[in-house]
């Protein structure tokens, strides 16, 4: 019989976790897991994008189901929160939401961790599936996540430095933990880079050169308000650029306000959510990525797979990711190294050359090779005890 292994995420919203949700179902050995979505609120542009075969449960309806009318929406608003509550009170209606037990349960993202423990099947095995950073979390959070972590029969890292740094900056061991990097999805960017841009204002935008895109919420993490003063100085100081960001999120009116008090909104675009942004990031001269804080960013693998020349904030996994001034520019988390970095690619063309050079050597088909019989080799060890690996659990090298 299969081994049933139930993804716990929010929604199915555009975000890098989503994605590589998608991704490992994709690639499960159907032989021997059955996957199964269960959604806090069943919304997102992803949501056509699990495979049909793919049973999906939710908590609750999404923004899809709801009215137009004001004043029905509000109602059903409040349905909803009420409706979130009773399954975190009482869990054991997953039981009957379900309707059979899950062998594994995997908290894809942090909110989705306190549900997990809670979970009514004793028996399954429970993974965190660890995204973030703590070093911008305060301690006392930090320290509440570590404790439900290690309450976990394991923990995966999608880098060495995000497990390296509870120790650093909690003192604290995660056990059961393992570190396997994210995977990219070559010939699916590839494909859907080809495709175009319908709208004329955005296909004007993206003509100006040059062009810096970045693909990201719009939220205090991915660092656009550092961006944004650091486009205004760089124009003050005579380098003419036009930056387009593709992404919605919490800080969209904040960084709306930005624009207009910096007088930027002939050369910093908004562009909104996008389902596929990958002909944005094609059209780019280059590819920018200004994070306060990221683990092993899907988005800037997408661009090194389209050959984009990439900046990156020195931050957090990036450097298991990119190789400075081979594969792509590690940046101060500042408003002065980014400005650095942009100068440097509007200036030095041999630099650019030999980053785009460097990136051709890049193996995606290998290393997604590799962490596609990680993941699977995992699952199997952590649901069958009588499992024996043809070969040990290792920490697989990174791209570079």
């Amino acid at each position: 019989m299969k081994k049933k292994i139930v993804f716990r995420i929010p929604n199915m919203e555009m975000g890098g976790v989503q994605k590589v949700m998608l991704d490992v179902i994709e690639h499960l050995d159907r032989s021997y897991f059955e996957p199964f979505v269960l959604l806090d609120i069943r919304q997102g542009a992803l949501l056509r994008d699990i495979p049909p075969s793919v049973t999906v449960f939710s908590l609750t309806g999404g923004r899809e189901d709801m009215s137009r009318l004001k004043t029905v929406r509000i109602l059903q608003l409040a349905a909803r929160r009420l409706n979130l509550l009773r399954y975190r009170y009482f869990p054991g209606l997953l039981r009957k939401k379900l309707g059979f037990v899950p062998d594994i349960e995997i908290a894809m993202m942090n909110p989705s961790v306190e549900g997990l423990l809670a979970s009514p099947f004793m028996s399954s095995k429970k993974i965190n599936w660890f995204h973030s950073d703590i070093r911008h979390w305060t301690p006392e959070y930090g320290k509440r996540m570590a404790v439900m972590m290690n309450l976990c029969d394991s923990t995966i890292f999608v880098s060495q430095a995000t497990e390296e740094h509870f120790r650093s900056h909690l003192s604290m061991e995660i056990r059961n933990s393992i570190c396997i990097y994210n995977t990219f999805d070559e010939a699916g960017v590839k494909r859907k880079a080809a495709e175009s841009v319908r709208d004329a204002g955005e296909r004007d935008i993206l003509k100006q050169s040059p062009l810096f895109v970045s693909v990201g919420r719009l939220c205090h993490q991915k660092g656009y308000d550092i961006l944004a003063e650091a486009h205004r100085e760089l124009l003050d100081e005579g380098f003419s650029h036009t930056i387009a960001i593709v992404g919605s999120g919490v800080d969209s009116v904040k960084l709306e306000r930005l624009i207009q008090s910096l007088q930027i909104g002939s050369s910093f675009f908004l562009l909104g959510p996008k389902h596929n942004p990958h002909p944005y990031i094609r059209a780019a001269d280059y590819y920018i990525q200004p994070s306060r804080y990221e683990a092993y960013p899907l988005s800037v693998g997408e661009a090194l797979i389209l050959n984009r020349p990439v900046i990156c904030t020195d931050v957090g996994g990036v450097r298991e990711l990119l190789v400075h001034e081979r594969t792509g520019y590690l940046a101060d988390p500042s408003k002065e190294g980014l400005k650095e970095a942009m100068r440097r690619f509007m200036t030095d063309r041999d630099l650019v050359a030999q980053i785009r050079e460097g990136q051709k050597a890049l193996n995606f088909r290998q290393h997604n090779a590799r962490i596609y019989r990680q993941i699977n080799q995992h699952f199997r060890e952590i649901s069958d005890p009588a499992y024996e690996a043809t070969e040990g659990l290792k920490l697989e090298t990174n791209l570079s």
